[in-house]
């Protein structure tokens, strides 16, 4: 279960920086359409996507917590590198965009796991 869910989580975190490698520069604007909602869109689709991924594989309820953990580790931990070296993993983007990245990127895995712990918390029967 825990290399299928890390593998599960590498392939959503490598969908996910090659969408913003090869995304118009556009995406990080200031203003309404631009960080402001990327830092609200992007956590809630985080979690919204690990909320159904847990219900749809059917995982225990008593594991979400724990899956969803063990999902969100890979982008966590490849993710210091990618804000380490955020100038050659994104040339498309300022470089003094990587606060910004490092903030996005953290709130999504937050609220991946926080998605398990809910998901865990609503499926245990009192």
């Amino acid at each position: 279960m825990i290399a299928r869910w890390m593998i599960i989580g590498f392939v959503l975190w490598l969908a996910v920086t090659l969408a913003f490698r090869f995304v118009e520069q556009g995406v990080f604007t200031q203003g309404v359409a631009g960080v402001p909602l990327l830092l609200f869109a992007v956590p809630v689709a985080m979690f919204i996507v690990t909320f159904v991924l847990l219900r749809l594989l059917n995982v225990d309820p008593a594991d979400r917590g724990e899956v969803a953990s063990i999902f969100a580790l890979p982008g966590l931990l490849v993710g210091i590198y990618e804000i380490n070296s955020f100038h050659i993993v994104f040339p498309n983007l300022d470089p003094s965009l990587y606060a910004t990245f490092a903030s996005l990127m953290y709130a999504s895995y937050a609220a991946a796991i926080l998605a398990g712990v809910i998901s865990s918390r609503m499926g245990q029967k009192s």
